[in-house]
């Protein structure tokens, strides 16, 4: 399933295998480092609270479309920027 979790009106998906697992993605140290660099030169993400949602319609369209760009890529986890 495809999770969004936003950050300074900005909306991040990634797949989660549950609700649960999110969560645990969500809060991972390397998960907020990543996050806390998009917003460097910004006010911050605001610390490691981000709770994970499900994806709306749309944002799940685009993180797909996004996704089968990267079809060949043997990433494990591809962070998208979906709103």
């Amino acid at each position: 399933m495809i999770y969004v979790v936003d950050v300074n009106q900005m909306s991040f998906a990634f797949v989660a295998r549950s609700e649960r697992h999110a969560s645990e993605i969500a809060g991972s140290p390397g998960f907020v480092q990543a996050l806390d660099r998009v917003f460097l030169n910004r006010r911050g993400s605001g610390g490691s609270n981000h709770r994970p949602r499900a994806a709306a319609v749309q944002e799940l369209a685009l993180f797909n479309d996004m996704s089968s760009e990267f079809a060949d890529a043997t990433a494990d986890v591809l962070v998208a920027r979906v709103g």
